[in-house]
């Protein structure tokens, strides 16, 4: 493999737009809170960067090939675990400059992360409330927790309106996409009238999620520049 096409198989395991959402749930976390440092929030992107979109993406190809990369292996392994060790020492180094509560957060983090795309446990966390809770809830509430120290009504109604959103790409990207597998199978298993279907209906789920990203993704700027500039 030639290294143009390595860089695009790496650029597709990004999964791009989704990783807008991850960073606008951090972001929705920390301009919501009472004060905002930026140097923490900074902290919190390397954070979701390194777990929710190095870690998860990678072992989740490693898993079932979701995103049909030809990444070897040993590289979705090394780009997993250094993701894992990353966000961990990040987690670490706040909890030793800002406060030793933010230890608290590191297990439930890492738990999401290897319960869910790796399937541990037979699968059994590998389900739409683990991912809304992991990929929208957790990294809202603990973006506000390192801002203020403290959680809030506020916060905790913010990240409850995240977890849904978080559960409607979910039903999009999984539950949906499922159902018109299902309906193949029903359908007929070579027949081309319903492939043709079945790939246009795929192409309508993932717009329909690039539309909720890209959305969510306004949202937060809008809502960061009405606090923040006149």
């Amino acid at each position: 493999m030639d290294v143009k096409s390595l860089r695009w198989q790496y650029l597709r395991l990004m999964h791009f737009p989704l990783p807008l959402c991850a960073f606008s749930f951090a972001t929705l976390g920390a301009v919501t809170s009472p004060s905002i440092y930026l140097d923490r929030l900074l902290w919190t992107y390397l954070i979701v960067f390194t777990s929710l979109c190095l870690a998860s993406y990678s072992f989740d190809e490693l898993k079932g090939r979701s995103l049909h990369t030809t990444i070897p292996e040993d590289h979705l392994r090394a780009l997993g675990w250094t993701g894992v060790a990353a966000s961990v020492v990040a987690g670490i180094y706040l909890a030793i400059t800002v406060s030793p509560l933010l230890l608290a957060w590191i297990p439930p983090s890492g738990f999401v992360i290897l319960a869910y795309n790796m399937e541990l446990f037979k699968g059994r966390f590998h389900n739409s409330t683990t991912f809304a809770l992991g990929w929208g809830g957790i990294p809202t509430l603990g973006s506000f927790f390192l801002q203020a120290l403290t959680i809030n009504v506020e916060a905790i109604l913010l990240a409850a309106a995240i977890v849904v959103f978080s559960l409607a790409i979910w039903t999009l990207t999984h539950d949906l996409r499922g159902e018109i597998n299902a309906l193949q199978e029903v359908a007929g298993k070579v027949d081309g009238d319903v492939m043709i279907i079945r790939r246009s209906a795929r192409r309508i789920i993932w717009k329909i999620t690039r539309i909720l990203c890209y959305s969510i993704t306004m949202f937060t700027i809008a809502l960061t520049y009405y606090r923040f500039l006149p």
